[in-house]
């Protein structure tokens, strides 16, 4: 069944609500100050079930000028608009007013009621329908049907329907692709339910179970039950009005402004890109910027506009940019509209082009919007480019530009087999700004391989450091996997090498290194000092040829820090093994006498054994692990 949202539109007291009434039945006016004052203060609801073409969700929004925010509120969510003129008053501020807010909403489809038609001859309601003509002239509403129509005598009822019926075939249906997203527009509890929220869902699918997340603020809750046009439903695709029961939330922790969505599945921001046209009667100063009342969906707080240029479009456009007052969930393409809060009224709206801009910019320089590309691949592809080479997570790109998982992972595989995309697990990063890091890689390790020739290879976190700060730590560790699987470079435990480094020693080093190697040798498990060695082996020199030693794994250094001759630890191992065929465990006397060291050399040894599981410790004991454990 196809389910269409249409909003009513138009000046105060021009008999909306009635009309609504008058064609569901049910009077949208629900508040008791609104029943008492004869006004509608905020949003009211009524169905219209049209049958085999569907059902109409009306919303009927206030007509007057202190409430023209609740209006917007309910506006945002319209597949279609009824715009309400009397015909005993004709075109009248509101009128004017709504007009524009569904314009810069970008409504394209609706109808016109010139109501009250009881209340004027014949004559005068064909002079108001003249004068309505030619005030639509130029709108969305140019082309639309005209009804003249009184709700109190129901004259012209049948053919509003007829209407209606028309616009339900013809108003296309929306995609139920895409993350859910439910902007609050009521909040309340129900007695022996507990909070119930209504809206309507923007994009997606909402399930009976669904665990969601409300935002901002991130409170979890499950979603108890459903319900559309006053029926439980197991779900509920995009472009429904529904009432949704929340399980373990408050009404305060689910206010109108939050957004039902999935648990990650979008993001928040303070931060705004947009295009935005200025209304002929907003004041000079806004085309520079300042202070102004944001409103997108069922949200309205205070920003910032600051005007950065004319559109590269033209056509009385500007390029500018908000900051908000508070987090909102935006994501591309959505349209807001912006009011002033003294005088109050509407001065423009537009089009978000980038939900999460880049903080940075220079004066008199444009930032590409992604969300201009052609196509949400384009978008994805332009956004990586901005990212340079930190990347992006598609998870959270998915997130910024409220597309699914799969959407998004569809994408980056085409770009992917493109050639425009490289991707390290959950990463993708632009090929140009990879290739980049792998040019500086290259240079970095050769300049360190001119200046440490006897050094096997560069430190990894002093190689990322000077060459890749940027790049992520996951991102960095997969590229040089794959750099060495391509033949680039070589790693080394924590080292890096240039694919063809070697380490050859002079005549003389070669000497020395051998000294070096000699005198921990002879030392066997009761090594001298490091630097009385090198001392003797050539100072600085020495401490170079002993890293070789190191990274050739001719001299182990162990884990606290003193240096063995690899050959005397391997015959310890032996021995120790060989004595676990008689025994499974060991004290440290046992030990020293097995080994031929002190307790001080004893006991850096054994917690050596332990990290390399040839022994492990069991309270004073050393239980021997590995075949060579008695049995």
């Amino acid at each position: 069944m196809r389910h269409l949202v249409v909003g009513t539109a138009g000046h105060i007291d021009h008999g909306k609500s009635a009309l609504v009434e008058a064609l569901t039945g049910v009077h949208p006016d629900r508040l008791d100050e609104e029943k008492r004052r004869g006004i509608t203060i905020d949003l009211g609801f009524a169905d219209l079930d049209l049958g085999a073409d569907g059902v109409l969700s009306f919303v009927d929004v206030p007509g007057h000028e202190r409430f023209v925010r609740h209006m917007v509120a309910g506006a945002t969510g319209f597949d279609a608009v009824m715009l309400v003129v009397a015909a005993d008053e004709g075109v009248k501020p509101q009128t004017r007013e709504h007009l524009a807010i569904c314009t810069l909403l970008g409504l394209g489809r609706g109808v016109v009621v010139l109501s009250k038609a009881d209340a004027v001859d014949r004559d005068l309601r064909e002079v108001a329908a003249l004068e309505l003509r030619e005030f639509l002239a130029g709108s969305f509403l140019a082309d639309a049907p005209v009804v003249p129509v009184s709700s109190r005598t129901r004259e012209g009822l049948d053919r509003l329907v007829a209407a209606l019926r028309e616009l339900a075939r013809t108003v296309p249906v929306r995609s139920p692709a895409g993350v859910p997203r439910l902007p609050v527009d009521r909040s309340f509890v129900l007695k022996g339910f507990g909070t119930v929220v209504t809206g309507t869902l923007a994009s997606g699918r909402l399930c009976e179970g669904d665990e969601v997340e409300i935002l901002p603020g991130g409170r979890r809750c499950r979603i108890r039950g459903l319900q559309v046009h006053h029926r439980a439903v197991d779900e509920v695709p995009a472009g429904c009005r529904v009432a949704a029961n929340l399980q373990g939330v408050s009404c305060e922790e689910a206010p109108r402004g939050a957004t039902v969505t999935h648990p990650g599945a979008l993001k928040t921001t303070r931060r705004l890109r947009v295009r935005l046209r200025l209304l002929s009667g907003a004041p000079d100063a806004l085309t520079r910027g300042g202070p102004v009342r944001f409103h997108h969906h069922t949200t309205d707080c205070a920003a910032r506009l600051r005007v950065t240029g004319p559109s590269v479009v033209g056509d009385g456009l500007l390029e500018a940019d908000l900051v908000l007052s508070r987090d909102v969930v935006v994501l591309p393409h959505d349209r807001f509209v912006l009011r002033r809060s003294a005088p109050v009224d509407t001065v423009g709206g537009g089009t978000v082009l980038d939900a999460h801009p880049p903080r940075q910019r220079r004066a008199g320089t444009a930032v590409a919007a992604p969300e201009e590309a052609e196509s949400p691949r384009e978008a994805l592809a332009e956004r990586l480019a901005r990212a340079g080479e930190a990347g992006r997570a598609l998870a959270e790109l998915a997130a910024e530009i409220g597309r699914s998982a799969a959407e998004v992972e569809a994408d980056a595989s085409r770009l992917e087999s493109e050639g425009r995309l490289v991707r390290f697990g959950g990463v993708a990063i632009a090929p140009e700004a990879l290739g980049a890091v792998r040019r500086r890689l290259g240079d970095a390790l050769a300049a360190f391989h001119a200046a440490e020739p006897l050094r096997s290879g560069m430190g990894r976190e002093a190689l990322r450091r000077q060459a890749a700060a940027d790049v992520r730590p996951e991102v960095f560790r997969a590229l040089l996997e794959r750099m060495e699987r391509e033949g680039v470079l070589r790693l080394l435990g924590d080292r890096v090498a240039a694919a063809a480094h070697r380490v050859v020693l002079s005549a003389a080093d070669a000497v020395a290194a051998d000294r070096i190697d000699r005198a921990f040798r002879e030392a066997g498990l009761n090594p001298p000092e490091a630097e009385d060695v090198l001392e003797a082996g050539g100072g600085q020199t020495g401490r170079r040829l002993l890293d070789v030693l190191l990274e050739q794994g001719r001299l182990v250094r162990i884990r606290d820090g003193r240096v063995f001759h690899a050959e005397a630890l391997e015959e310890l191992r032996r021995r120790v093994r060989e004595f676990g065929r008689s025994s499974r465990t060991m004290d440290v006397g046992t030990f020293k006498d097995l080994a031929g060291v002190t307790r001080k050399n004893a006991i850096p040894l054994l917690e050596q054994l332990d990290a390399e599981r040839v022994t492990r410790r069991s309270g004073n004991l050393r239980e021997i692990l590995g075949d060579g454990a008695a049995g």
